[in-house]
């Protein structure tokens, strides 16, 4: 299994988009590429909702993510206590605020998974691989 990890404070994430090296780590693991769009995306979602929703900005956000033949997981872990209590069988409304990143992560991963740790909270997204 080979794997990408950042360590990402606020001020990072906000000046340093690491997209580019999420994309090109994928690419030599030849992931298809509506399923690198998909984690991507799915990686935007779960990091900006930890940007908005955490006090401490001086905290960093550990990003991993693993890629093998069958899977790619994607490890998200913050000092964030918060773990959504949003209900995913239906869309949210159009004009609500919150929801809608949630939504999509728990529509287009195979399988989410959310986490209380002793330092915070983990994330876990797992997309399987289809060649």
């Amino acid at each position: 299994m080979n794997s990408l990890q950042f360590n990402l404070t606020h001020e990072q994430w906000s000046q340093q988009p690491f997209c580019s090296e999420l994309e090109q780590f994928m690419l030599m693991q030849n992931v298809h590429e509506r399923q690198r769009f998909k984690v991507i995306t799915c990686i935007l979602e779960a990091v900006s909702n930890v940007i908005n929703h955490t006090e401490d900005s001086r905290e960093p956000i550990v990003l991993i993510v693993h890629c093998n033949h069958d899977r790619i997981i994607v490890d998200l872990l913050d000092r964030s206590p918060v773990v959504p209590k949003v209900s995913f069988d239906q869309c949210p409304d159009q004009l609500s605020e919150h929801g809608k990143g949630l939504w999509i992560m728990y529509n287009w991963m195979d399988a989410v998974r959310f986490q209380t740790t002793v330092l915070g909270s983990h994330l876990r997204l797992t997309l399987l691989r289809h060649h």
